[in-house]
Formats: structure tokens, sequence, C-alpha cells
């Protein structure tokens, strides 16, 4: 919120800033499709027949015959050799398999060409009867059940697509601590196949480390954190984490836990954190502490999963605590209960070379409690935040390849929230810091509504082995509505109840498999609306550039 003078942070707003993470690194692009034509005749001598007529048995259900008829138009009216006519045959399979019948065949039966039919039988391809259409190779048996389990959930008893086969396969990966390949191999029935499934498991835990800059400058901008998981700790389809964080003003603990709760993917989610922070800088002497608990619980479903394309739904319901206090005394105590429903996915496209595509949109229902009389007091004469809200958020990106330049590609991102009402801290959309427009500091401009847009220029390079960078250009724009319903001095002149932020600059990223770099340089582009009265930012300076800088090593 603008202000006459800098204003200090509280813990809805450090809790906020602690939750935004970067853009993400280039995803690797899929394989390309190739189509196979029809190869002209090599050797006139044998056997030939002319073909006026092409008829398909067994495709019911799979493809219309039009499609099918459009494949072999070119046959029509020609000889052919029984080469050719074979030829023929594979085309039409091949294009059953690149529509997700991977188990289709197409192939002549035993006929009379002498009318000028000819007769393409297809087989739709279909797993054997259980039990056995589905075997998994591991060393834990009572695992390989739980896998086969899901296999046998994802895979129907009729032909199989696919994208039903990936979908399979995808869910066993994901389950904690699995790492699974499949084949297929003939079946034990006439025409079928079976699913031969190698599971191995990894390393029951990981961890990791980071330092970084993007902390609040009055809570210490330097940010020390750790991570661990535990796959699999009650040796069923679990994860247990915990995070930790440190700074010279505030300390962070989280604790999350997700469970298996059906073969097809259903998974049920915990999380709790623990946050305490005390202010520096120049509000030291006002002796600003607090603290934020927060516990959330929820359910995710996988709604399409296969190699290209993706698609969850989760719903949450989360608990907030948060307390501000001066001198010893309680300023704020604030109680927020919400729910969240999230709709969340990627797919891949070969468009203009290829690219990636990312999004996410939920809706908020929440309601915030203020249990200080004289929070109460003030909320009601001014933001009137207290009682029910909701909240609309929304993100879409792109990672696009440049055609004929390698290793080159473009970034884009948009994101944002629309508030029902004015909204705590903690629930406003956030525009600075490294995670948003990085020519401007963390905590510079937050609002009930807001949108932001990141551009990025890449260029991907090999240094060593096993060491890659990337070097980047980009520019960030953002805009917030600081207030759904401003009141008296909710703002200032000179900067209104709407603003925007805009900045550019230059990045490196260095990565191994160990370890990573990431840095940016980045430039306030014109002037910033929120500044304060004397002309300072959020964090108390006159910067108009900023160096952001993170280091993380993987155990």
């Amino acid at each position: 919120m603008a202000q006459a003078q800098t204003v200090p942070p509280d813990a809805g707003q450090l809790l906020n800033e602690q939750r935004r993470s970067l853009p993400p690194a280039t995803p690797e692009r899929k394989e390309r499709l190739v189509d196979a034509p029809l190869p002209e005749a090599q050797d006139e001598v044998g056997f030939r027949a002319r073909i006026e007529r092409v008829r398909f048995s067994g495709a019911q259900g799979l493809v219309e015959d039009e499609a099918l008829q459009a494949l072999v138009a070119d046959a029509k009216g020609r000889e052919l050799s029984h080469a050719q006519m074979r030829a023929l045959a594979q085309r039409v399979g091949a294009a059953l398999q690149s529509r997700g019948y991977l188990l289709a065949r197409a192939y002549l039966p035993s006929q009379d060409l002498s009318d000028g039919e000819l007769e393409i039988a297809i087989l739709a391809g279909r797993l054997q009867s259980s039990p056995g259409r589905v075997q998994v190779l591991t060393s834990d048996p009572a695992l390989g059940r739980r896998l086969g389990a899901i296999a046998d959930a994802a895979l129907p008893e009729g032909p199989v697509r696919n994208d039903q086969l990936e979908r399979a396969l995808l869910l066993i990966n994901d389950v904690p601590g699995v790492q699974a390949r499949a084949t297929l191999e003939k079946g034990a029935e006439p025409g079928t196949s079976r699913m031969l499934v190698r599971a191995e498991r990894a390393r029951d835990w990981a961890a990791g480390a980071a330092v970084d800059n993007f902390s609040n400058r009055y809570t210490g901008q330097w940010r020390r954190s750790a991570w661990a998981s535990l796959n699999r700790p009650l040796d069923r389809e679990d994860l247990l984490g915990v995070n930790v964080s440190h700074s010279d003003g505030s300390r962070l603990l989280g604790l999350n836990y997700s469970l298996g709760l059906s073969p097809k993917g259903w998974r049920a989610n915990m999380a709790a954190s623990w946050m305490d922070y005390e202010v520096g800088g120049e509000f030291k002497p006002l002796d600003l502490t607090g603290s934020a608990r927060t516990f959330s619980a929820g359910l995710s479903y996988p709604l399409l999963r296969s190699r290209e394309r993706n698609l969850w739904f989760s719903v949450d319901a989360e608990h907030r605590q948060l307390t501000d206090k001066a001198l010893g005394q309680t300023l704020r105590d604030r109680r927020v209960d919400k729910f969240t429903t999230m709709l969340s996915g990627n797919a891949w496209d070969q468009w203009l070379g290829g690219g990636y595509n990312g999004m996410n949109v939920g809706l908020v229902a929440g309601r915030l409690d203020l249990d200080n009389e004289i929070d109460r007091q003030v909320d009601a004469a001014s933001a009137r935040t207290a009682g029910s809200f909701a909240k609309l958020l929304w993100r879409v990106e792109r990672s696009q390849s440049l055609p004929n330049l390698h290793d080159w590609g473009v970034y884009l991102a948009a994101s944002g929230q629309i508030g029902s009402k004015n909204l705590d801290s903690s629930e406003k959309f956030l525009l600075g810091g490294p995670a948003g427009v990085r020519g401007h500091t963390v905590g510079e401009a937050s609002g009930d509504t807001g949108w932001l847009l990141n551009a990025e220029l890449r260029r991907d390079f090999r240094i060593a082995d096993g060491l890659r960078g990337q070097a980047l250009a980009f520019a960030d724009h953002g805009h917030v509505r600081q207030h759904i319903d401003p009141w008296v001095g909710s703002s200032t002149p000179w900067a209104g109840n709407e603003y925007g932020l805009s900045g550019a600059g230059l990045g490196l990223n260095l990565h191994s498999e160990r370890w990573s770099l990431r840095s940016a340089w980045a430039h306030r582009l014109g002037d910033n609306p929120g500044r304060s009265a004397t002309g300072t930012n959020a964090d108390g300076r006159k910067r108009d550039q900023y160096l952001w800088l993170q280091l993380s090593v993987r155990i």
C-alpha cells in the first residue's frame, strides 16, 4: 500500500512473500512424429493386381470408415504389387497407432482380388484377460501388487489406447521412490498383449539446501534454507517432507505429507508451517514481532496424465493464525479459514518448432476473523477486511523454441488475481521481487486485484560435461488495484489506488546434476508510484536496480 512513509511488513505479508516461487526453466521438447508414405514399386516382377476398392474389417469402434478410405485413396485405380499392398496395410496400422491405439495392427488376410477389391483386416489390440495382463517385476512383492493394481485401474478390458498405457505407467512413476519402465509382450490369448513393468526402488530420501537474497529486507534479505523428503515412510504410496528457512529476522519450519488413497490416482495432502519474525532496520526500536501458523489438508486427482498433456484437480482447506506485536503488546490476532479449488495443467506441442504450455486457475472462498478488539475497531473504520471473501487466481505460461535458432527460446508468463473485497495482507497479489517485477524490491506493490507479465529471451549453452548454462534478457510489468473499496487515506495522492511497475534486465543461470546458480540483474523502468513521501521504496531505500542471487545444492 502506498503510504506517506515506509510501512513495516506484518505476518500476513511475510507469509505471502515466502510462498512465491521463481519462473521455471525451459522444459524439454517432445519427439516429432513422422508419417510413412506409400513406397514406389522397386521390383515390377511378381504378383500384381489392380485395386479399385478397399474394404476394412475389424475397425468398428476405432475410427470412421471415411478416415480409413482417405488413407488409401492414392492406391485406388492402380496396379499394386504384393509388397505395396502390405505397405498399404502398414500405413493404416501406423495411422491407428498415431491415433493412440498402440497395439492396433492392420494386415492382409487371404482373399480373392479378381474383382478388384482389397480387404485390409484390423486387429484392434487389447491386453490379455486378467489375471496376468500386467506383470510387475520388483524386489518388493507387496509393492508390486499395489503397482499392478494402479495399472489395472487405468487400463480397460477392450482395445487399449496409447494414452491409457501412458497413464498407467506415469501413475506408477508418480508413486514416491519408484522408477518404472514398461514393455509390451505377446499375450497368452490370440491377438493379445501383456504389459511387463520393471519397477525399481529409488533412494529412500532426498535433501538439499539453498541460500538466496529473496527475503524482505526488514527481516533479513539473505535467507538460508534446507529441505528433505522421505519416500514411503509407512511403506505405502506416501511422501513426507520437511523444509526450514532462516534469515536474520525470520524462521520458518514446514512439514508436508501426502498419501495415495486409491489406484486411480487420488491422493490426500496435508501440510503445516510455523513462522516467527522480528522486524529490524529503522523499525527495530518498535520491537515489532509476530508469527504465522498454518495447517492445510486436501485431495488431488490427475484428470489427465500423459507424456504430452496433463491436468490435475485439487481441493484444499487451510487455517491460518496470524499475530503481530509491538513493544510486547498484541496489535493484530487474525484467523483466516479458506477453501481452494484448483485446476492445473501442462501440454507440449510442435507449433513453430515446439513448445511447452502451463496453466492453473483457482477459486478461493474464505473468512477472516479478527480476535483483537482494537484491530476490529480500526478495521471497521478503514479497510473492512473482516468477514467472508473470495478471489480468482490464474496463471498461464509458454516456453517457445525459436525455429532455425538452436538453443534459443522465448518464455512468456501472465498471472493475476481478482479479489471480491478488501483482502488481508496474506491474500493480496504481490508485484515486486525476484518472482515478479524484478526491477523492484520484495514487498513493493500489493493489491486485492492485480496482474503480472513476464517475458524472457533465453539462450541455452553447454559449458562442460555435466554443466549447462542459460543466459537471458527479460522484461516485467505488473499492475495492482490496492483496494477494491478504498477509504480516506488509503493511498497517497501521487500513487492513487491503482498503479503499475515495470523493470528489465539480464540473467545468467548455471546448473549441474548437484547444484544450480540463478542470478538476475534488473533495473526499474519508469517511476515507482508506491514510493513514500521521502522517495524510498518498500525496503526503505532509494534504489532503482537490484541483483538477485540463489545458490542451490542437492544431496
